[in-house]
């Protein structure tokens, strides 16, 4: 038998479920607004346009729905059953197809990103206020997400409340409320078979963290909820104090230093994401560290995502674009005598090789047996895959060699190649492949003099 407190938990409940989630969601909105909303046809999303359908504020609905055609015929019933849905109420429908997993393979990233990303760029084309379907349930796996991967604070605070044009109204709720109302208002809705897949890692993370949390405390969801507002009001606030600092020592595109150093740790490397994020340049915490690093020292230099530089000046941190070598590949065939920006190469007989090293007044580098190369001979840029054996060291790719040498990136794109059909037999900075060494048998040589 249910005790009276029981029972008016649960009136309670069904109260949040059915009735206070449209009143939620539709605070978000102004009266007669025009709303795209993000319908795949799940029970989340079904919801979040029942409701605002349902309001008496007279919105005006636009209904985006993106099929990923993952799922082949599940993916396009999806599609009819939201499209027949709108078409009943006269809600204007708008779809489009796109291969995901085509998508993520060309741009080397995940299938769910990936269909993220086109999902966004698909609301962005229809224009105006854009309604998405994330629950308090998304929240929660979000931040054990971020948790697993390593995060700060705003990793922390989860899935914000909107970011420009978004809008998303029912993160208060959980997916067990969101079920609940649909049972409730007779509202069907889709299921999407890969939500029960563990191979996705949010799934994994539903599947087995979230329900354990849940076995130990049944109200997890809603304590953590509780957490998450702590969390995004002491984010908001250390974020607009880094603003104002950052608004203060503003100057010639630049960030001055002296006081920004002396600020505590929360608020200077927060100043330091909001310069770079000035700057457009996407920061991780890795790079974060890098910077706060560089400022710290007062001086030099460090290379930044899309071909950027941070670098001080006179106390003043600056950012600026990298000019980088293009790609080049050039073949000297039958040349004797070849010159290339600073290289002056010469092919030649081995008694002749004290005659041109008098003769060319340059810095002397390297000498290569001719007869061990084998085919033509390239000048050209680095290439991945590259790889070089030195005397005495193991065959290493390049981009080791470089590490462990510490190149910068700049130099690692000016870095000039000679190679034959078997590969690099001589890259600048560190010199010529063991197989090409001259020897006691060696007849030709191949003389490479740099300014």
């Amino acid at each position: 038998m249910v005790g009276m407190e029981n029972l008016l938990d649960l009136l309670d409940w069904i109260g949040i479920t059915m009735s206070n989630i449209v009143s939620a969601v539709s605070s978000f909105f102004d009266y007669g607004e025009q709303i795209v909303v993000g319908v795949s046809g799940g029970a989340d999303s079904m919801t979040l346009l029942h409701c605002l359908y349902s309001s008496n504020k007279n919105f005006q609905l636009i209904v985006a729905h993106v099929n990923h055609n993952i799922r082949g015929k599940e993916s396009d019933d999806d599609q009819k059953f939201v499209e027949n849905w709108c078409k009943e109420r006269s809600i204007r429908f708008i779809c489009k197809n796109v291969d995901v997993v085509k998508v993520s393979e060309n741009q080397k990233i995940s299938v769910e990103l990936s269909g993220r990303n086109e999902r966004y760029k698909f609301f962005d084309e229809i224009g105006g206020r854009i309604a998405t379907a994330h629950t308090l349930s998304d929240c929660v796996e979000t931040m054990l997400f971020n948790i697993s991967r390593g995060t700060g604070l705003k990793g922390l605070c989860s899935i914000p409340d909107s970011r420009g044009k978004i809008v998303r109204p029912l993160l208060s709720f959980t997916r067990d409320e969101i079920e609940s109302y649909c049972n409730e208002q007779g509202l069907d809705y889709r299921n999407d078979s890969t939500n029960f897949m563990d191979k996705y890692t949010r799934n994994r993370i539903r599947h087995h963290v979230v329900s354990e949390l849940k076995n130990i405390n049944n109200q997890f969801e809603k304590h953590v909820l509780n957490l998450l507002n702590g969390l995004k009001k002491d984010e908001e606030y250390l974020s607009n104090v880094a603003q104002n600092e950052l608004n203060r020592n503003i100057v010639d595109n630049g960030l001055k230093l002296k006081l920004v150093v002396k600020l505590e740790y929360s608020i200077k490397i927060r100043v330091i994401d909001l310069f770079l994020k000035k700057n457009n340049i996407s920061s991780s915490h890795e790079i974060l560290i890098r910077v706060l690093k560089l400022c710290e020292t007062g001086k030099g230099r460090q290379s930044l995502p899309q071909n950027n530089m941070a670098i001080i000046r006179k106390g003043i941190l600056f950012i600026e674009k990298m000019c980088l070598a293009q790609d080049f590949d050039i073949v000297l065939k039958d040349n004797m005598e070849f010159l290339y920006k600073n290289l002056h190469i010469i092919k030649c007989r081995i008694e002749q090789y004290d005659y041109f090293v008098n003769k060319i007044k340059h810095s002397f580098l390297f000498v290569a047996d001719y007869d061990k190369i084998l085919g033509d001979v390239h000048i050209r840029s680095r290439i991945p895959g590259d790889k070089l054996k030195l005397l005495n060291r193991p065959t290493k790719k390049l981009k080791v060699l470089m590490q462990e040498k510490r190149v910068s990136f700049l130099k690692r794109s000016k870095m000039i190649v000679m190679s034959d059909d078997l590969g690099p037999f001589w890259v600048n900075t560190f010199g010529l492949d063991i197989r090409v060494l001259v020897d006691n048998n060696t007849e030709r040589v191949l003389l490479i003099f740099g300014y």
